[in-house]
């Protein structure tokens, strides 16, 4: 047998099955098998047996009182009941007819038909087609929305709004490239380099303005924890790749 490989003899009391086994001890081969030769099972395993026993004589219980009022409807129609029934109205009942509901096995799944390498082929590149769609109709209509409100907008806050769009439009692309596994670390560093800001909170501290230097205090507090939460959840997450 293989090494790590466990033999209980039953028969340890009458001199056993294995040729290792002694009596009210347990072996270990020169391979590493495990030989358990004890005498006494049924004193090891009192608390066990018993507690099978009865939950077995509980859910019984419970069968023959369905009401939970305590009186007794012995109930021939119910399989469990007719199977654990020996006598029943002065007859003979045992031993009981099978039982009325037959176990159905599940049905063998199908094994899924390999596909061939020209089908996968086709089905990558309409996958890639689909989404080379989708990407040219987002910057289409991006593009006639930024036609629409520069035709209107003053070119001040076009100059701003071309910036954030172009930000957005490359966080997205960097994003959506970057593996699921990662997009923990790399929200994390995000947002502790989003927090740049608080150079300006910083600044603002200096204002005479009572209030200016309380929300300035309150920025700076909120930036340091983006900062330092964002590097520690990403070392945190980081570790978690690493070999150990």
């Amino acid at each position: 047998m293989k090494p790590g490989s466990v033999v209980v003899d039953l028969a340890a009391e009458r001199g056993g099955n294995c040729d290792l086994t002694v009596a009210d001890e347990k072996v270990v081969s020169d391979n590493g098998v495990t030989v358990i030769g004890y005498t006494d099972f049924p004193s090891r395993m009192a608390a066990q047996s018993s507690t099978l026993y009865s939950t077995n004589i509980r859910h019984m219980m419970f069968d023959l009182t369905p009401e939970k009022d305590g009186v007794v409807n012995h109930d021939m129609e119910d399989d469990v009941i007719r199977g654990a029934t020996v006598t029943h109205a002065g007859e003979v009942t045992f031993p009981p007819p099978p039982p009325k509901v037959q176990a159905i096995a599940a049905k063998p799944k199908e094994k899924a038909k390999e596909k061939t390498r020209e089908e996968l082929q086709a089905e990558e590149m309409a996958a890639f087609k689909l989404q080379t769609r989708n990407q040219v109709g987002m910057l289409a209509i991006g593009g006639a929305l930024m036609l629409l409100v520069g035709a209107y907008a003053p070119a001040s806050f076009m100059q701003h709004f071309i910036v954030f769009v172009l930000s957005v439009f490359v966080g997205f692309q960097v994003i959506w490239n970057v593996s699921h596994s990662l997009h923990t670390p790399l929200m994390a560093v995000t947002n502790a380099i989003s927090s740049i800001i608080i150079l300006g909170a910083v600044l603002q501290i200096g204002s005479g303005s009572m209030l200016v230097i309380i929300l300035a205090a309150i920025s700076v507090f909120f930036a340091g924890i983006n900062i330092f939460g964002g590097f520690l959840v990403t070392r945190r997450m980081l570790a978690m790749f690493q070999k150990s």
